[in-house]
């Protein structure tokens, strides 16, 4: 009878030590699991900011982060003569997606001469937000199909979102000046249709266009002009 009280306090000395043993390994591999885990963790850190790095100094060398005026890509746009810019306007490029393909907007300055306006259209694809900087015009704007006239001066901002029918008019005496960001900068956008139908100042200006063909370049450049009513 003590002999098999004995057994049994041995045996379960013998269990309780074989589970302490397990449970040991076990903590000690789930140390080790987390150390791998933590390991890793710290592994992917690294690689991220290295591939973070690897990307802002692909993107440092790849556009200027600053543009003097005179880096700007000027055009007349529907000059009156090769010599005389007239009511037709003068359009300076700092960034489209050619200087700035990783910029996620285009930005230029305009100058609308006295007289001048753009033909009523609309962007399906196209965000633009202008700032004024000198001179009086007026916006138009469409609201449930009714034709609004908006005065705009120095300091105005002017936005319009993309589907809506637009354009301005200079009312005053002298350019009006602004300049306007194109959201996205898109390869075939505005600023690549105005490099089309643009000439470098001094050029004379190409009627060689059709209205079809001038309709069809505007349309695959994202400007879609607003079809004439007729009474």
């Amino acid at each position: 009878m003590l002999k098999n009280k004995k057994n049994i306090k041995v045996m379960k000395l013998v269990a309780i030590t074989i589970l302490f043993t397990i449970a040991q390994g076990c903590g000690e591999n789930v140390d080790k699991s987390e150390k791998k885990d933590d390991s890793l963790a710290e592994l992917s850190l690294d690689e991220k900011e290295e591939s973070h790095i690897h990307d802002s100094s692909t993107h440092s060398h790849t556009s200027k982060r600053i543009v003097k005026p005179e880096d700007a890509q000027q055009l007349w746009i529907f000059p009156e003569s090769k010599d005389k810019l007239g009511s037709g306007g003068l359009l300076q490029i700092y960034m489209d997606p050619e200087s700035h393909p990783d910029a996620s907007s285009g930005f230029s300055k305009y100058e609308l001469g006295v007289g001048g306006a753009l033909p009523e259209h609309k962007h399906n694809k196209t965000e633009e937000i202008a700032y004024f900087l000198s001179g009086t015009g007026i916006v138009i704007s469409y609201k449930d199909d009714v034709r609004i006239e908006t005065i705009v001066k120095e300091g105005y901002v002017w936005y319009t979102a993309p589907g809506e029918w637009h354009s301005f008019q200079n009312t005053g005496n002298e350019p009006l000046k602004l300049v306007f960001a194109t959201v996205p900068n898109a390869k075939h956008g505005l600023l690549n249709f105005f490099k089309k139908v643009g000439v470098e100042p001094g050029q004379e200006p190409s009627n060689a266009l059709s209205a079809e063909e001038f309709a069809k370049l505007a349309s695959d450049n994202d400007l879609i002009l607003k079809p004439a009513e007729i009474d």
